[in-house]
């Protein structure tokens, strides 16, 4: 896999984590009316696009690539990875409790341990 992006999956899950943790502490829900939720929003759609071109350049180099992985394992890995974001923000936009704000942590901190978990399955960790 590409290191960058790796890394900046790393950072951007930890910067949205951080945000999402805040709010969850200060008791108060994902309401996309806030102008800092709405930029929240704006940095989970920037965390799923890198997402994708995670998923983009992984299903290409699974495919051209001589590594001995395993394979179905690694692309339902970067499947996941491309529904766990958007799945987690819906959850907590239609939850309007401490509870969606949960689900979006969890989504948030899932998405980082799924991308190590990639990451050591490319490496032949399988």
């Amino acid at each position: 896999m590409i290191g960058a992006v790796t890394g900046l999956l790393y950072v951007m899950s930890l910067v949205v984590g951080l945000w999402v943790l805040v709010k969850l502490v200060a008791g108060r829900p994902v309401l996309l009316k806030n102008t800092s939720d709405r930029a929240l929003f704006w940095t989970i759609s920037a965390t799923e696009a890198v997402v994708l071109l995670q998923a983009i350049i992984g299903f290409v180099l699974m495919f051209v690539s001589d590594r001995e992985i395993h394979r179905l394992t690694f692309g339902a890995y970067l499947i996941g990875l491309l529904l766990l974001l958007p799945l987690g923000t819906w959850w907590s936009l239609g939850d309007r409790s401490r509870g969606g704000t949960a689900v979006l942590l969890v989504a948030v901190t899932t998405l980082a341990a799924m991308v190590l978990r990639l990451s050591q399955i490319w490496a032949g960790y399988a």
